[in-house]
C-alpha cells in the first residue's frame, strides 16, 4: 500500500488537514475550529485536530486503522520547545502517526510558499507571527505573542483600533463617524452604549472580535479615513515585525511568503506593509493554502527517513 502522509495547519479561526500519498497527491481533506491552544485550550484544540483529521480520512475512504507514515503539525501558539513537545507527545499517544514533526504555523509558509525553505514567513490573520530562516538553518521570530501582549497588525488588533476610534468617536475624542457606524451596524446595535455590553456581557469572542477586521478593511478600500488610518497602522506593525527578523538573521533580499485571511483579502494592507518596509525583501509570495506546506514537510521527512535508511545499509 502507498504510504500516506498528513499535513496539518492549525489556526486560531480554524484547523485544516490535508491527507496525501507519498508523491504529494492529495487524496483527502478536513476542517475544523481553532486549535490554537493557547487560545481555546489544550483539550478543544486536540479535539480539532482530531475532528480535521477524522473528516480528512473519511473524504479520502481511508479506514481509521489505515497507517500514516509521516505527519507535520503546523500549529499556531506552539511556537516554543515546550508546546512542541506536548502535542508530539499527545500525537505519538494516539499513534497519528510513524513519525510526527511539530512546528509553528509560520513554517509551513515557507515550505509552500518559498522554493528553498528559507526567507520570511508573515502571518496576519486573527493573530499575527512572523517567522525566518536561512539557508544554513538558522531561525529567528518576532511577534506571536497572543492578543494580550501582542498580534500587533492582526485582526484582532486591527478590530481593536477600529472599536477604540470608534468610542472615542462616540464620545468626542476623535472623528471616525465611519467606523462607529460599521461598529453599530456590524452587531445590529442602535446606540454607542450598547457596544458595552455587548461587547463585555454578551459572550463576544477574541475570534468575533478579529472577525471585524474584514469589514474595517473593506472601509479602508472605500477611502473611509478613520479605517485607512487602522489599515495603515497595521501595515507599519507588521513592516516592523518583518525587519526585526531580516536584522537578526542579517537576511538580504529574503524571499516572503505572506498567509492569513486578513493580510491575503485587503489590498491596501499589502500596500502599506511594503510602504512602511525598513529592510529590502525579495520576491513576496502569497499562500492560500498553508496545509500544502505541512505535506511538504512531511514528504521530507519520508525522503530524510529513506537517505538515513540507505546509509545505514551502506555502511552495514
Amino acid at each position: 500500500m502507498n504510504e500516506l502522509i498528513l499535513g496539518i495547519d492549525g489556526g486560531g479561526s480554524r484547523t485544516r488537514a490535508l491527507l496525501a500519498d507519498r508523491s504529494g497527491s492529495i487524496i483527502g481533506s478536513g476542517a475544523a475550529g481553532s486549535s490554537n491552544y493557547q487560545a481555546v485550550g489544550f483539550s478543544a484544540a486536540t479535539q480539532a485536530l482530531l475532528a480535521a483529521i477524522a473528516e480528512a480520512r473519511y473524504s479520502a475512504g481511508v479506514p481509521d486503522e489505515a497507517p500514516v507514515a509521516a505527519a507535520c503539525f503546523g500549529l499556531a501558539g506552539v511556537g516554543r520547545p515546550l508546546d512542541q513537545a506536548r502535542f508530539l507527545a499527545w500525537g505519538e499517544q494516539h499513534n497519528i502517526a510513524r513519525m510526527i514533526h511539530v512546528v509553528n504555523d509560520a513554517e509551513l509558509l515557507l515550505a509552500g510558499g518559498t522554493a528553498e525553505r528559507w526567507g520570511v514567513a508573515l502571518i496576519c490573520g486573527t493573530g499575527s507571527i512572523c517567522h525566518g530562516r536561512t539557508p544554513d538553518g538558522r531561525t529567528a521570530r518576532s511577534g506571536g505573542w497572543g492578543y494580550l501582549l501582542g498580534d500587533e497588525g492582526s485582526g484582532h488588533a486591527i478590530a481593536s483600533h477600529a472599536l477604540r476610534l470608534a468610542t472615542q468617536t462616540a464620545d468626542g475624542r476623535a472623528q471616525a463617524p465611519g467606523l462607529l457606524r460599521l461598529a453599530l451596524e456590524y452587531w445590529g446595535l442602535a446606540e454607542p452604549p450598547q457596544l458595552i455590553t455587548h461587547v463585555y456581557q454578551g459572550g463576544v469572542s477574541r475570534t468575533d472580535i478579529a472577525a471585524l477586521a474584514g469589514p474595517v478593511a473593506a472601509l479602508a478600500e472605500e477611502g473611509d479615513p478613520g479605517a485607512q488610518q487602522v489599515i495603515d497602522q497595521a501595515g507599519a506593525d507588521l513592516a516592523t515585525m518583518v525587519a526585526a527578523v531580516v536584522r537578526a538573521l542579517d537576511l538580504q533580499r529574503p524571499p516572503v511568503a505572506l498567509s492569513g485571511g486578513v493580510i491575503l483579502s485587503s489590498k491596501r494592507l499589502r500596500a502599506s506593509l511594503g510602504a512602511h518596509s525598513k529592510v529590502e525583501l525579495g520576491d513576496i509570495t502569497r499562500v492560500d493554502d498553508p496545509t500544502t506546506g505541512a505535506v511538504v514537510i512531511a514528504r521530507h521527512m519520508l525522503a530524510e527517513e529513506a537517505r538515513t535508511l540507505a546509509c545505514d545499509s551502506a555502511t552495514a
